[in-house]
């Protein structure tokens, strides 16, 4: 099949259906560069014909028919020819045999045309990345979105009406093997389109031989398995533990005949536990947990996909991203607690694993977690390295409907109403380090792993339920008969509560925000300059104290110095702390100001150290320009709309090359003031996007952006967690 030198994107066997009759004939595909061929064989050495994709070209979607009484997964290429073109069902490049083709037709790479959802995915996403990538911490999330939405309208009219089409439909028995195929191809359509606007080098060039290959499923990812997890294994009960029914497999899967991505040939998988040549986790347990929780398949997939800290409450401590390879794979580092075993505790696991998810055309959800292997994920001092292969399965419900000779049929649909779904977990998991593999160690150690299902249920639950708000101020027990003790009582308590973060009274609900981890935000290392390589961030210098948010007729900048604000208040009351602002002034009738303060220790700013050395012109001196270009933010969407937090990511933004910034120093304060409405896109879209506020939850951090090695490690001044804000409870602030 070698019939050329360039890459191999993708290759296996798919069903073809014929262009003039309607049948259905198997063929040995291969997508190499941007030309699809396909073979009677897979041994043969010329490909009986090829079909060359366009800019213009697209994929359809992945729907479910029929073959035979055989259930198969279609999906349909479709792209513009001209008259000429018309005989020729396929547009079908002539192999040597010349079967049924109509001639060679030029690969006229000069000609490609951008149809309208190209163009407006390129639109939108220029505006994104150029005019307010990860604009403002909170507001990141909105005004991405809303600037999608404001890109994609204009754009979608240059497509063109005089071609006709044509198209090759192609299925597969397999969901997964059709999906991989699918995104296989759309990226390298997609790539045809960037090189024409000038975002990729060709051919010879690394870096897109390296998005293309991120297009398939990584051979990591072992969805085969997966796939005989849901549909041919037979499960049975092996344990109640903590109230939840574990199962474990009863007899394993069928043999299933497998063709890696790799184009490495097949393999024949005898039972489910053979998927990798470590012969430990080829023993290790196999168990599976279904519960039910009661939120909507799409809000239940994010909070696994982004494991906030809510659900880091029992074994898992902790998960971070290592690297985000596509749209649809990570590679993550998962931590868990210490385990205790009859007779003693056990040393805490982590596992690096690469994470893969999709939804699917029913409207459930699939994560997959397996281990790998990652430069940035190395062994912890004090942690055990395990290996895991697992799944998540989210699925809707199933609704009765009216059949057609009375009755009722249950019938799949999407959890329109967000009322309930269903989490299976599936895991295979080997602890490795000390523990036996005898007397069920490796099962109990499972068993405890597989609880943390609860954690996801529960935090699920807790978003349905009002947050109890309690104030000390008003505790009922301070009333007493005896007015003096009722003063002495008040008097006293003043004095220990009140205080910057508690006079007045919050101006955005506690429910809405609280301290964000640090760790969790990677920023510039020691050697950034020459390795490029980013670490985790050390504890913020700056203490999170909270938010106002306050309604003004205009943008209101130098908050602090207002006579009704916390730090003024303070400022008379006679505390001397110094504080950091950072006021987001966001345009509309009327406009919002987002005010987070921070509690700062002057010395740090003094000290002879990398942030030092950064802070002492950024705080004392009066060059705008060079803090522009210092302050940065990194916004993290860890919760909501899916959409958000793939556009938003965790990119860093220096904001004052993108906003206008004005700086105010006080006696103690020191606050930057940042104006959205200074861009016309974020003003003009602003309105539009706010009401995301609600869906999602947003981690901000801030640093002092290092360019040199004296001025590396960064470190995060501050952080915060901002959780589904309601942006139209501001205090009006007169």
């Amino acid at each position: 099949m070698d019939n050329n030198n360039e890459e191999v994107i993708y290759s296996g066997p798919l069903k073809k259906k014929g262009g003039r009759v309607n049948v259905w004939g198997e063929r040995y595909f291969v997508l190499k560069g941007y030309t699809l061929y396909y073979y009677v064989k897979s041994t043969d050495s010329e490909p009986k014909g090829s079909f060359p994709l366009q800019a213009t070209s697209t994929v359809s979607s992945i729907t479910e028919d029929s073959n035979k009484k055989r259930k198969q997964f279609t999906f349909r290429i479709t792209w513009k020819v001209d008259d000429e073109d018309e005989k020729d069902d396929n547009t079908a490049v002539e192999g040597k045999d010349g079967d049924k083709q109509k001639g060679k037709k030029k690969d006229k790479k000069d000609d490609k045309g951008l149809s309208g959802g190209k163009v407006a995915a390129v639109a939108v996403g220029g505006v994104v990345v150029g005019a307010l990538t990860a604009g403002v911490g909170l507001l990141a999330g909105m005004m991405v979105v809303g600037m999608g939405a404001a890109g994609g309208g204009a754009a979608a009219a240059m497509s063109s009406g005089e071609s006709k089409e044509r198209s090759l439909v192609l299925a597969s028995d397999s969901y997964h093997e059709a999906q991989n195929w699918r995104n296989a191809i759309e990226a390298q359509i997609n790539d045809m389109g960037d090189q024409l606007l000038g975002f990729g080098a060709g051919h010879g060039d690394a870096a897109l031989r390296r998005s293309r290959n991120h297009a398939a499923v990584r051979p990591e990812v072992r969805l085969q398995e997966v796939e005989d997890w849901i549909t041919t294994s037979k499960w049975k009960i092996y344990d109640v533990y903590e109230g939840v029914r574990l199962l474990q497999i009863s007899h394993p899967p069928e043999a299933t005949a497998v063709t890696n991505s790799g184009n490495t040939g097949a393999t024949v998988r005898n039972n489910l536990t053979a998927f990798v040549s470590n012969n430990k986790l080829e023993e290790a347990p196999c168990m599976r947990v279904n519960i039910g929780i009661n939120a909507s398949t799409a809000d239940t997939f994010s909070a696994i996909i982004n494991f906030s800290n809510s659900l880091q409450t029992g074994i898992i401590k902790s998960m971070r991203i290592v690297e985000n390879i596509d749209n649809f794979t990570d590679v993550i580092h998962l931590k868990l607690e210490p385990m205790f075993l009859y007779p003693s505790w056990t040393a805490p696991r982590d596992f690096c694993l690469i994470r893969y998810w999709r939804d699917n055309f029913d409207g459930s959800y699939v994560i997959c977690l397996d281990s790998t292997l990652h430069p940035e994920c190395p062994l912890v001092e004090g942690y055990v390295r395990g290996e895991l292969h697992a799944a998540y399965i989210v699925a809707p419900p199933r609704v009765k409907v009216a059949g057609a000779y009375g009755g009722h049929v249950a019938k799949d649909v999407e959890d329109e109403d967000g009322a309930e779904c269903l989490l299976s977990f599936i895991a295979q998991l080997n602890p490795s380090g000390w523990i036996w593999e005898g007397f069920g160690y490796q099962q109990a150690f499972l068993k405890e792993f597989m609880l943390h299902v609860l954690d996801v249920r529960d935090a699920m639950d807790s978003e349905r339920f009002q947050q109890v708000q309690f104030d000390p101020m008003n505790d009922p027990k301070k009333i007493t008969h005896n007015a003096s003790a009722v003063s002495v009582a008040v008097e006293a308590d003043d004095k220990k509560l009140v205080s910057i973060a508690t006079e007045p009274p919050p101006g955005l609900n506690p429910q809405y925000w609280m301290d964000s981890d640090a760790s969790t935000f990677r920023v510039r290392g020691k050697d950034y300059m020459t390795t490029n390589k980013k670490t985790n961030s050390a504890p913020a210098l700056f203490k999170f104290i909270g938010i106002d948010l306050f309604e003004t007729p205009e943008a209101h900048r130098n908050m602090a110095a207002h006579p009704k604000n916390r730090v003024h208040l303070a400022r008379e009351r006679g505390e001397n702390d110094w504080v950091f602002v950072l006021n987001i002034m966001v345009p509309g009738t009327p406009y919002l100001n987002f005010v987070c303060y921070f509690l700062a220790d002057r010395a740090l700013v003094e000290e002879d150290t990398p942030f030092g050395r950064i802070a002492r012109p950024f705080f004392n001196g009066n060059d705008d320009e060079f803090r522009n270009g210092r302050f940065k933010l990194i916004p993290k969407v860890v919760d909501g709309n899916l959409m958000i937090k793939m556009a938003v990511k965790d990119t860093p933004t220096l904001i004052g090359n993108k906003l206008k910034q004005y700086y105010s120093k006080g006696d103690n304060y020191f606050e930057i003031d940042v104006d959205v409405g200074s861009s016309s896109v974020a003003r003009n879209v602003c309105g539009l996007a706010i009401g995301y506020s609600k869906a999602i939850v947003v981690d901000m951090g801030f640093c002092l952006q290092g360019n040199t090695e004296e001025e590396l490690p960064e470190v995060l001044m501050g952080c915060c967690s901002c959780y589904h804000v309601d942006m139209s409870t501001g205090i009006k602030l007169q």
